[in-house]
């Protein structure tokens, strides 16, 4: 214990002198208390245009094009882009976690306004814990692009989606509330509340919450050789509550000082996979997620720029089930995570040209559990990145090294051993030509993902000897981009990528059911891929326009490990061949219309590619309509949504049936 007082309070007094060098550096600003106009910029052509010239496959959802499309939820929005797979177990606020370019849920980062999410636990992050009614943007990143000013933990991933929250909206008044209410089939009622406060000309605030419930005892056809019956979903309730605070500071127009407190609260019923004869569950899992985070950017004169952050996470889940096999007829695992960590970055401009950043990330986590045979580990993870980037009106380049450093152990049993390496990763765009937005990029990445403690050590499947997967990514592709201000077409982007990865030693996480996994290592797979995204915006009439957007992924990714296995070169498991989306919006003055589809080829619920594991594919098909008016000096907005129009019954995960026809209406109202 001592010593770790005294790693936190090198760390504290560390921080501390650089806060305050910042400040008295901060205090020669010369420009300093003056008033400077600048000139207004719209965030969905800023975003469109950092797609489009990005150096890495870049995608991106504002909060217009989230509403523009007919987007329910965040993983709604995530399937809308592509060489994305999004498990989920069906029912509004089931557990839903996501795989891109088939590398596996743990090989993808999420941050939350600029910090990372972790669960050293099970290593996915269950994106049904956030709320779209409080993001102002979604970008998702595969590998390593220009934008090189970022803690080093966000960077040590295949691929990073972060998630934006909304800041205040305070340019006309000093406070503003916000209201809103979704009612939906299957006992779905979901309530959101927001309020942002203006404190001083340099401080506001905003809290915001939100509860959840819903039955989710929907029907599905259960067919078992010629008999088919109907059935209903059972042990499906779920609730949760969500809060959070944030604050926003602003010292100086050098500086931004942003803290956050985010609390989660989750009870759900377990349905537990279909099987014929035995449809009963009792499994439960109970659910508490508190973090608080700080964040700390400004620059200096001199051409650096500076850029703390510090957070602390404590998670709790209880698993319950009951049964005549368990001692006094019912299980409890109690299950406690904690992670302290901190991050300092530099960024050096020296040229207009050339800039180079250096990163360093702590971080310490930790698993204690009730189960007996529980060994709580603990972990501390060291990681830094030294980047350099070039760029001119045609060309950007950047080159990245990341070092990675695991010290793993154990208060009791046996640990898993340590694991070091060095990764690194390149990025590369061309533009041939100055006046057309017409991009060239490749890219490649090294990346090293340890095992979780649950792969590690529980539930009978870990293993302290799984290997560590290392992944290579190879990316090349081009892009377009669009704008005019009188034409009939108002924007265009198109994007083409092709890639390829190679995974040694891939961990697969096999459900059991929705909490325990099967761990299983898969020496050599191969993914070759191909992706296509596009979008346009038309000029019809006055006040009409017509928005568009396509998404494509063709994936061919198979295991390689022993050509006398039964499974040799067949397609991993959830992995489809083809996969896709579209929608299409008509905005008017009377009310806007969204239409959209996805869909995915057939999958393998297992490695062996066999009849008895095959998932038939589907098309999900959505309608959205909605209207945004003033009422008595409020701005209000009415909508309603179908979700799967045409009623298809379909599994993403096997077994797990997925809703019917969902409807949903909201109405939500801002003062």
């Amino acid at each position: 214990m001592m010593w770790r007082m005294k790693i936190w309070l090198g760390c504290i007094s560390f921080f501390i002198n650089i806060f305050s060098l910042s400040a008295q550096m901060t205090e020669k600003d010369t420009i300093a208390g003056k008033v400077h106009q600048i000139e207004e910029v719209t965030v969905n052509a800023s975003s469109n245009a950092r797609k489009v010239s990005s150096t890495a496959p870049m995608q991106v959802l504002s909060r217009d094009q989230l509403r523009q499309q007919g987007v329910t939820d965040i993983t709604d929005a995530l399937r809308r882009f592509s060489g994305v797979n999004v498990k989920d177990y069906g029912g509004a606020g089931g557990m839903k976690t996501v795989s891109v370019r088939s590398l596996g849920s743990q090989h993808t980062s999420v941050a939350y306004d600029g910090i990372t999410i972790t669960d050293c636990q099970s290593g996915q992050i269950d994106l049904s814990r956030f709320s779209l009614d409080n993001i102002k943007s979604l970008s998702l990143t595969v590998g390593d692009n220009d934008d090189i000013f970022l803690p080093a933990r966000t960077v040590a991933s295949a691929a990073s989606l972060r998630l934006q929250t909304l800041l205040p909206e305070l340019s006309e008044k000093d406070s503003r509330l916000k209201a809103e209410i979704k009612a939906g089939a299957f006992g779905m009622v979901n309530s959101f509340l927001r309020y942002d406060r203006r404190l001083s000309g340099k401080v506001s605030m905003s809290l915001s919450g939100d509860f959840m419930r819903a039955d989710n005892l929907y029907p599905f056809t259960l067919v078992n050789g010629k008999y088919v019956s109907e059935e209903r979903r059972d042990n499906n309730y779920i609730e949760n509550y969500r809060g959070e605070w944030n604050m926003y500071v602003r010292p100086n127009v050098r500086s931004v000082l942003d803290g956050k407190v985010y609390y989660y609260d989750s009870f759900r019923e377990l349905p537990g996979p279909v099987i014929l004869y035995n449809n009963t569950s009792d499994e439960e899992l109970s659910e508490r997620n508190f973090f608080s985070q700080l964040h700390y950017q400004t620059y200096w004169e001199n051409n650096l720029s500076l850029q703390i952050n510090g957070k602390f996470n404590w998670a709790y889940s209880h698993y319950h089930d009951e049964g005549a096999e368990f001692p006094g007829g019912e299980m409890n695992n109690l299950y406690y995570q904690r992670e302290y960590y901190g991050s300092a970055a530099l960024l050096y401009t020296p040229l207009d040209a050339w800039a180079f950043s250096y990163a360093a990330d702590y971080s310490f986590n930790n698993l204690s559990t009730n189960v007996a045979s529980g060994v709580k580990p603990y972990r501390h993870t060291v990681l830094q990145t030294l980047t350099a980037r070039y760029r001119t009106p045609h060309v950007t380049v950047t080159a990245l090294m990341l070092g990675s450093l695991y010290m793993n152990g154990a208060k009791k049993g046996e640990s898993a051993v340590n694991a070091r390496r060095f990764s690194p990763s390149f990025s590369f765009s061309w533009r041939p030509w100055e006046q057309k937005d017409i991009y060239v990029r490749a890219s490649y990445k090294d990346i090293f993902r340890v095992a979780t403690f649950t792969e590690n050590y529980f539930d009978r499947w870990g293993s302290r000897d799984l290997k560590p997967e290392v992944a290579r990514q190879y990316n090349i592709g081009g892009t377009y981009g669009y704008t005019s201000s009188v034409s009939w077409l108002a924007s265009a982007h198109l994007s083409l990528d092709s890639y390829y990865n190679y995974v040694k030693n891939k961990i697969v996480a096999m459900p059991y059911n929705m909490f325990f996994w099967t761990m299983v290592n898969l020496g050599h797979v191969d993914i070759l891929g191909v992706e296509a995204n596009a979008d346009a915006a038309f000029r019809l009439a006055a006040k009409h326009r017509l928005l568009s957007a396509l998404s494509y992924t063709y994936q061919y990714a198979v295991d390689k490990t022993d050509a006398s296995s039964a499974y040799y070169k067949d397609q991993i498991p959830y992995t489809p061949a083809h996969s896709g989306s579209c929608s299409l919006g008509w905005e008017n003055p009377y009310v806007n219309v969204s239409f959209h589809a996805t869909g995915v080829s057939k999958r393998y619920s297992s490695v062996q590619n066999i009849q008895a594991n095959e998932l038939e594919g589907y098309v999900e098909y959505g309608l959205s309509l909605y209207r945004s008016f003033r009422w008595k000096k409020a701005d209000c907005l009415l909508r309603g949504d179908i979700q799967n129009l045409g009623n298809k019954q379909y599994s993403i995960v096997k077994n797990y049936p997925m809703p019917g026809r969902v409807y949903k209406l909201t109405f939500s109202i801002s003062i």
